[in-house]
Order: structure tokens, then sequence, then C-alpha cells
């Protein structure tokens, strides 16, 4: 697969489940489809490597706290040592990406959280605070913003687009 079929925004703010994807992957690939939360979208060794490089194309990766704690607490559910293991693992990813803080006040004062709670509504936030476009699992979400002028990219649809060109 070419890189240059693979087009991302500049900066990414990255919601859990891509953040996810990518971090077990990361780990061990074996894993993908096999861990309980991915498992659900079923998602491969491929749809990695395509989140991959679709992510090495961006500037910066933009994560939230809410996005973080999520990511650790699907996580926490690897077997006995190895959520240690993978947060080693993954140290370098985790220290590449910037960190956004929305304070409380802020989401609160946003019409978003009653819609789609506080993580999501901060990944709106930071979005538009940065400049950046969200890459998100939740299609509900991605059209939302969409409608509302911040760029959102629906994971699966990136999936579809590079099958399709590999037809």
């Amino acid at each position: 697969m070419s890189k240059c079929m693979i087009k991302a925004p500049k900066i990414i703010v990255i919601d859990t489940i891509p953040l996810l994807l990518f971090l077990i992957g990361t780990y061990d690939t074996n894993l993908i489809s096999k861990f309980k939360r991915l498992k659900t979208y079923n998602y491969s060794v491929k749809n990695f490597t395509i989140l991959k490089q679709f992510l090495a194309h961006a500037q910066i990766i933009i994560v939230t706290p809410g996005v973080l704690c999520e990511v650790s607490n699907f996580a926490a559910n690897l077997k006995v040592n190895r959520f240690s293991e993978f947060l080693k693992e993954n140290s370098e990813n985790f220290r590449n990406m910037e960190e956004s803080y929305i304070p409380k006040k802020i989401i609160l004062e946003s019409e978003e959280v009653f819609q789609f709670g506080f993580t999501d509504t901060s990944l709106i936030i930071a979005a538009k605070n940065n400049g950046g476009e969200i890459l998100t699992g939740d299609f509900p979400l991605s059209q939302y913003c969409q409608n509302l002028g911040v760029g959102a990219q629906y994971l699966n649809e990136i999936f579809w687009e590079i099958y399709e060109i590999f037809k």
C-alpha cells in the first residue's frame, strides 16, 4: 500500500477507539482481533496498518485526558502483567502526542455535553482550539462535527476508501 494514497490532516485530535487500535496494534498485532473492545468492530492487522500510516502523516496528534483515561481503562483488561508491558511498549507514542486539557467548566458550558458527554465534547473543543480534525470511530460524532464545521473523520470511512483503491 502506497503512503501517497493515505492523506491525513496536519493536526489530529484522536478519539478512544482509533487510539486503542493504534496502541494495541503497536503492542501486539495478534491482540487486535482478540481484544474485547476492538473485536466489536472486527478490526484486523490491515486496519492497524492503514491507521498507523494515516497517523504517520500527521504533524501533531492531540489526545485529551478523557481519551487517555478511557484507553487506560480498556487496556487494563489485558491479562496480568500485560497492562504494564502495553504501557511500556507505547511510552514513546504517548510522549509524542500533545495533550489538550479542557476544563470541566468549559465542557459544561458547551451544548454538546448533553448529547455526547464529557470525553467527546472535550474532543470537539480541542479540535476547535487547535485547528485540528477529530479522528473517531463514532459515526454520529463525526457527522455532528462535520455539520458544525469542525473537521472530523470517521475511522471506518478511511478504511473503506483505502480498500476501494486496492480493489
